[in-house]
């Protein structure tokens, strides 16, 4: 049977004269799900962005890119425009950037019929969205692209990409917002589509449990291919059993958190397009000092929302807040984002905003080179040793970016610490050296409150874990407990 996508050979090179991806070949058969699976810069990415003719101005393709019977490889603008989305479909690893701001959710998903000059129908938008697990997505679908979570914008993307029912679809990391359940529900939707898969993904895991064969990429090379059980059972490169050993549960933690309480949240409220949508009611949550709190539940429930109000940048609807003196002072508070390339300052190098909280009034004054010294040396602690720290984050991948917002938050040693998603962008290796520097810093008396769909992770990372389910109260989950006894229960009151 004829392969819907073959490469001989392929490599990117850039206009500086870098080469990210050198001599890869593989071929994916049709209905095949084919993984490639990498750490943070291996060229996950850049093997996406040329296999669908956005590898940017001045790259070069070489090797052959067979697509439906034709060599891409060479093709110009308008080849690839007739390509795309009849042949060729594609979930992006940011569903925010693949989002006009200004348009609904609804338009993101119509362009993929509009851009082939053919009718969109707003009632098979909602069914696709439906089918994808969005509630009430005929209402939904309307809305602006900011008031939906990252996992329901994904499925927005997921929608757009199978629109045409093209051969192949290519995932880029389409689950790193969602939550397991609802990851493997993303990739049954995709097999179900009949079109071959190409998943691109951090998540060894996942790859392992979907995929037919699987590639390992490792410094723009492919070192290895096999099917799950071969490469479970005799992986033949140390980074293939590096990628595996990530799996292993994690050591418990030896420290236990301080008694000192930092932050509660008592009755909290929250609702959005004028109170249509309610992401939270009669929410509790509480924190001490080196504490870490996992917060779990499925995309669009309020998590991000429950973070932004424990940070002080969104203001709820009703309820009361407590917060600690620890907590007054600037950068007391540091997040690390979900979305994490938007979360950095675009035109600095990657070192100056690593550095930005040393800025901070309460801080000793630091010179430029002292403030740089100590972002490279964040830097290396997060696996960064090696990329140029005059980098600007649009030159990274996502992943090295996620690893920087992290090598940020931790610096200054704040007295809490919010990550939302902190490894939804990174490997194995990288989550498990995430969850190290974050229990180095909840050692030293730093809170962490974490959202993660990754339930493994949370388990091994956090003293407890609470589930949340959509718009409605906190429960405890594994390793809860309740607010001690005396702790504060005044606070600010907050809305009606």
């Amino acid at each position: 049977m004829q392969p819907v996508l073959t490469c001989k050979g392929l490599s990117v090179a850039y206009a500086t004269g870098a080469r990210p991806v050198r001599d890869i070949s593989f071929s994916v058969a049709p209905g095949e799900c084919f993984a490639l699976v990498g750490g943070s810069g291996a060229g996950k990415s850049t093997i996406a962005r040329a296999l669908i003719g956005l590898h940017g101005r001045g790259t070069r393709i070489g090797g052959e890119l067979w697509l439906g019977g034709r060599d891409m490889a060479g093709a110009g603008p308008e080849a690839w425009r007739g390509v795309r989305g009849r042949q060729i479909g594609f979930i992006a690893q940011n569903p925010w950037s693949g989002c006009d701001p200004l348009r609904p959710v609804r338009d993101h998903v119509a362009e993929a019929w509009r851009c082939h000059a053919l009718p969109a129908s707003w009632t098979e938008i909602a069914a696709r969205l439906d089918r994808l697990g969005v509630a009430g997505a005929a209402t939904r679908m309307a809305q602006a692209p900011h008031t939906w979570s990252g996992g329901m914008l994904q499925r927005a993307s997921i929608a757009a990409a199978g629109a045409l029912a093209p051969p192949l679809v290519i995932a880029d990391e389409p689950s790193s917002a969602l939550d397991a359940d609802r990851a493997q529900s993303v990739l049954d939707v995709l097999r179900a589509l009949g079109s071959a898969v190409l998943l691109i993904s951090h998540d060894i895991g996942l790859v392992l449990r979907n995929a037919d064969r699987i590639g390992i990429l490792h410094d723009g090379r492919l070192i290895e291919q096999g099917t799950p059980d071969t490469l479970r059972r005799n992986p033949q490169h140390a980074q293939t059993r590096r990628l595996l050993a990530a799996l292993d549960p994690m050591p418990p933690r030896r420290t236990a958190p301080l008694p000192t309480p930092l932050l509660r949240l008592d009755g909290i409220s929250a609702s959005y397009d004028r109170g249509r949508v309610r992401a939270l009611e009669a929410t509790h949550l509480g924190i001490a000092a080196g504490e870490i709190v996992g917060l779990q539940g499925p995309s669009g429930c309020g998590k991000s929302t429950l973070l932004r109000i424990a940070m002080g940048v969104e203001r709820p609807a009703g309820g009361r807040i407590w917060r600690a003196a620890a907590l007054d002072r600037p950068a007391a508070v540091l997040p690390v984002f979900q979305d994490p390339v938007a979360s950095l300052v675009p035109h600095w190098p990657i070192w100056r905003s690593v550095a930005e909280p040393l800025s901070a009034p309460h801080l000793p004054r630091l010179s430029r080179g002292a403030r740089r010294e100590r972002a490279l040396s964040a830097l290396a602690t997060v696996g960064l040793h090696g990329i140029d720290p005059e980098a600007r984050p649009a030159e990274l991948s996502v992943g090295q970016c996620q690893r920087a917002a992290i090598a940020r938050a931790t610096l200054a040693r704040p007295a809490l610490i919010v990550a939302d998603e902190p490894t939804s962008a990174l490997d194995g290796p990288s989550s498990w050296q995430v969850g190290r520097l974050l229990r180095e810093a909840a050692d030293a008396g730093t809170a962490v409150l974490v959202v993660s769909h990754d339930t493994a992770f949370l388990t091994r990372l956090a003293d407890r874990v609470i589930a949340m389910a959509p718009g409605r109260t906190l429960t405890p989950g594994k390793g809860a407990r309740p607010h001690r006894a005396g702790e504060p229960a005044g606070g600010i009151a907050v809305g009606a």
